[in-house]
């Protein structure tokens, strides 16, 4: 699946359900590699974090309560740069961050 720069608010959801399915598909993985894989193991704590500040974006979102075009980097962010070449699904994240910091289009 393709994604662009989402324009509208569902559009952007959709993005964050997205990311949410990446994020369980590899926390799933680890769960079965049951620690063989030292580091995708090593790795969880970065997942973790990221599912909880992605999970709290989509609640924000529905709720009405997120602020976009605020020209601020989304909160997760930095933890995605810093591990960015241990998270294959950056570009959606790097699609997020884009929409919420200049908003949509009209």
């Amino acid at each position: 699946m393709v994604f662009n720069k989402p324009e509208t608010v569902d559009e952007f959801l959709d993005i964050i359900d997205q990311v949410v399915f990446e994020i369980d598909d590899i926390m799933m993985c680890a769960e079965d590699e049951d620690g063989e894989d030292s580091r995708l193991s090593g790795m969880m704590h970065i997942y973790e974090v990221l599912a909880t500040e992605i999970k709290a974006l989509h609640n924000d979102v529905t709720k009405g309560r997120h602020n976009f075009a605020d020209g601020a980097d989304l909160a997760f962010m930095p933890l995605v740069e810093k591990a960015r070449s241990f998270i294959p699904f950056t570009d959606l994240l790097d699609i997020l961050n884009r929409a919420h910091k200049a908003g949509f289009r009209n």
